[in-house]
């Protein structure tokens, strides 16, 4: 009998690991990086690597609903140790999907914002260039311990839209002077061969009065190339008092031809601090079959050249 037991208990402890599905995904990353900016004493090129995974376990119930979470384990060199981030809970129903904790942002999330991005480190200076609150993946570090975020989503055919409030200290029944929560929301739509994509996103980053915009607009010519125009107004790095972050306009395109593809922007930045209000890049992808080869090379807003050339494999 007492065997019988021990029987019954695995089966059903296997039927209940069964019933819930766990995944690891992530990505890994590596090359040299040249910045010809690099402060005195810091060597212009160094090698740069990174390996990420995704932690993800969710479970559906009898009615339909899914609940989830996810939690990130990440080493980028130059950290001093693994770093875990803040776990990230969500439960979804059909269209409808609400995180809470560690949560995506509305703005952060909008669809092309980052489109411009080049090279295996996926890098640019058309991304947006001002301050604001993103799904983190290292712990949030102090003062911002006790951060809490809600972001609801909805997604119906090829819309998508999203709201988001992230709590910088939901301990607190009074925030310090001139730090807020951050409100933001997103819409993307795409017909046909365009897609469109809006957001903002009110004391970004936590900070009063740094409130930021953006519209997004790509075109695919075709299965082979797209162009893109994004119109960014990156809000006020310390407040509606101090610094202007610019008010940015970044044109790119991307083109494949077999098992590579050529990709470049140019980007209009007017912030006055700028040593330049014009930056650009180009860059190439060689596709390995599961993995890919990538080089960039840009001029900043500073005028300084950075360039890349190096792998990322994503499972």
């Amino acid at each position: 009998m007492k065997k019988l037991l021990l029987a019954s208990t695995a089966l059903i402890g296997l039927a209940g690991a069964a019933a819930a599905d766990v995944t690891v995904s992530g990505y890994g990353r590596f090359g040299l990086d040249y910045n010809d900016g690099a402060a005195v004493g810091t060597p212009k090129t160094q090698v740069n690597m990174r390996m990420r995974l995704n932690i993800d376990g969710k479970v559906e119930t009898d009615s339909g609903v899914t609940f989830g979470g996810r939690i990130r384990l990440q080493y980028t060199d130059g950290a001093t140790s693994n770093e875990f981030a803040p776990a990230m809970l969500y439960v979804s129903y059909e269209g409808l999907r609400v995180e809470v904790g560690n949560a995506n942002t509305a703005y952060d999330s909008a669809a092309l914002m980052y489109n411009s991005e080049i090279g295996y480190l996926d890098r640019g200076f058309g991304d947006p260039q001002g301050t604001f609150a993103a799904y983190e993946s290292a712990p949030y570090g102090a003062p911002f311990d006790n951060r809490m975020g809600i972001m609801a989503s909805y997604s119906v055919g090829d819309f998508n839209g999203r709201i988001s409030y992230i709590n910088p200290d939901q301990t607190l029944s009074t925030l310090p002077v001139g730090t807020k929560a951050e409100t933001g929301i997103s819409l993307d739509y795409t017909f046909g061969q365009i897609t469109l994509s809006a957001a903002a996103v009110q004391d970004g980053g936590f900070i009063d009065g740094n409130d930021q915009f953006f519209v997004g607009a790509e075109y695919a010519i075709n299965s082979d190339a797209n162009v893109g125009i994004l119109y960014f107004d990156n809000g006020d790095l310390n407040g509606a008092a101090a610094g202007d972050e610019g008010e940015q306009i970044t044109l790119y395109g991307n083109y494949t031809s077999g098992a590579i593809t050529y990709k470049g922007y140019v980007a209009n930045n007017n912030n006055v601090a700028n040593l330049t209000d014009t930056a650009f890049g180009i860059g190439m992808d060689y596709d390995l079959g599961g993995a890919r080869l990538a080089a960039d090379i840009h001029r900043s807003y500073s005028k300084d050249t950075i360039a890349g050339i190096g792998v990322r494999f994503d499972f």
